[in-house]
């Protein structure tokens, strides 16, 4: 079952997140007003990406050799294979064309996982 979640259960629980984040930081915070940040507060920077979804994967047990891009084409692959059309697609995933979502399809072959 997926859960939808409207933008106030969202906002609100980002906003919780990030005053549990301030208090536990407490004289290291750094306010940027952020959805998304570093335990001080900071902006992410694509490495602090990559070592939190390594952590992530690896305490569900899938190992370390994923990478957050792999999301991404997990992504095209689910809508495609659901029949979203490929220029839908190629617009959610920021592609000015359908080449790229195209070749990400044929390239992932007919499996979800590794």
């Amino acid at each position: 079952m997926v859960r939808a979640l409207g933008l106030q259960d969202v906002r609100g629980q980002v906003e919780g997140m990030r005053a549990r984040l301030k208090l536990k930081a407490g004289e290291a915070w750094q306010d940027h007003n952020m959805a998304s940040c570093t335990n001080i507060g900071t902006p992410l920077d694509a490495s602090n990406v990559r070592r939190a979804f390594r952590r992530i994967t690896k305490r569900a047990g899938l190992g370390t050799a994923w990478s957050p891009r792999e999301l991404r084409h997990s992504f095209v692959f689910i809508m495609s294979d659901q029949g979203v059309p490929i220029e839908t697609i190629a617009d959610l995933v920021g592609h000015a064309g359908t080449r790229a979502p195209a070749s990400q399809r044929r390239s992932t072959g007919t499996s979800y996982g590794r």
